[in-house]
């Protein structure tokens, strides 16, 4: 094959192709993720009635502490209620970021080994399947359905918000196959270089070899690295709208799944609708880059359990950590909508800094080159 094919290829198959595999692989891996988490939501908490007296199984979540590690792929897991056995052969462990850092890291997949040196008393939550067995019931997964376990700090009930919010690849491309697939593209561009050197090729396809060899670094100088400092700065907005649309779309998935809970109502305000009474703790959620400032109440929603006073009904937390007490200064779908547009805009306008980075860079690359030759 001419070297001018292979020049062509290496960058197309090493700095593209592979990269992107990796890219869908982890943004579906996350996303797995953030479905795992979110339907965690709709499974009964774990409570002495149901798993001590009854024996019940089926799919459960469990907020507590870690009381015991076992070298047989034992942990016992403790709250005020009761303990309970988790089988960890076939679980996902992650440790996931505290409320200050929830927007700018992701979080870390443990190996069962690291478990063993985490402290007794560490604050854990465990979804998945509890089944009998010798007598006792435990979190048992399987390889197709592993549990879920979390290791975090912070309070319970920002656990889903936060799970949802950093629960993806910081930039898609950089992922666990792109530093072996630059590695390499690098590595054989730089071999066929120096073939092409000693074979005296013609100085156009010597030129061409030369900025292959190069292309792993030319986005990081300048001039071109302002535009990739812009590219950084859209990817990571983007991710921000994204995870805005997820964070939105989380308190409407009771109504997505027309499951319909007494414990949780969403109230929206609107011209014939009064205001319904709060109790205070609420939070509010809003969107990055929002257009205008959200003065009305009006067209906006509130999701809480309601309770009835003296003075009559209002909205209350819910007892369930993992349903939010929340106020949000808009419309949900529009909310959406608009979180999804600025994603895609940002997404797109990085790719185009991105770009432009690499072509400024290759074009200053050719006339120093040039010149020196």
């Amino acid at each position: 094959m001419p070297a001018v094919f292979v020049l062509i290829f290496i960058p197309i198959l090493f700095y593209l192709l592979i990269p992107a595999a990796g890219a869908f692989s982890v943004r579906k891996t996350w996303r797995l993720f953030r479905e795992n988490m979110v339907d965690s939501s709709f499974y009964t908490i774990c409570g002495y009635e149901d798993i001590i007296a009854l024996r019940r199984e089926g799919y459960y979540r469990f907020f507590g502490e870690i009381e015991a590690v076992q070298s047989q792929g034992l942990l016992w897991v403790k709250n005020r209620e009761m303990s309970m056995t988790v089988k960890m052969q076939f679980c996902n462990i992650y440790m996931i970021p505290s409320e200050k850092k929830m927007s700018s890291q992701m979080p870390i997949k443990l190996p069962w080994n690291r478990v063993f040196s985490l402290a007794e008393g560490t604050a854990i939550f465990i979804s998945g399947d509890v089944k009998e067995d010798e007598g006792r019931v435990v979190f048992s997964g399987n390889k197709k359905e592993p549990l879920t376990v979390i290791i975090y700090d912070g309070e319970q009930r920002s656990l889903l918000e936060r799970s949802i919010s950093c629960g993806r690849q910081k930039n898609e491309y950089w992922n666990f196959l792109t530093p072996w697939s630059i590695a390499a593209g690098g590595i054989i561009s730089l071999i066929l270089l120096d073939m092409m050197i000693k074979a005296s090729v013609p100085s156009s396809v010597l030129l061409m070899g030369i900025i292959v060899s190069a292309m792993p670094l030319i986005p990081f100088i300048p001039p071109g690295l302002i535009f990739f400092l812009l590219y950084a700065n859209m990817w990571k907005k983007g991710r921000y709208c994204r995870s805005d649309r997820d964070l939105i779309s989380l308190p409407l998935r009771f109504e997505d799944r027309n499951i319909s809970d007494p414990d949780y109502l969403h109230v929206k305000f609107s011209a014939d609708r009064p205001i319904f009474p709060l109790k205070d703790g609420y939070s509010s959620r809003n969107i990055h880059f929002k257009r205008g400032n959200q003065t009305s109440l009006w067209d906006n929603s509130a999701f809480g359990r309601v309770e009835l006073k003296e003075d009559g009904k209002w909205l209350c937390r819910p007892e369930d950590p993992m349903k939010e007490y929340l106020l949000l200064y808009d419309d949900p779908g529009e909310m959406i909508r608009n979180s999804n547009k600025k994603a895609l805009v940002y997404e797109l306008l990085s790719l185009f800094f991105i770009a432009i980075a690499t072509i400024v860079n290759i074009f200053v690359l050719i006339v120093l080159i040039r010149a020196i030759m």
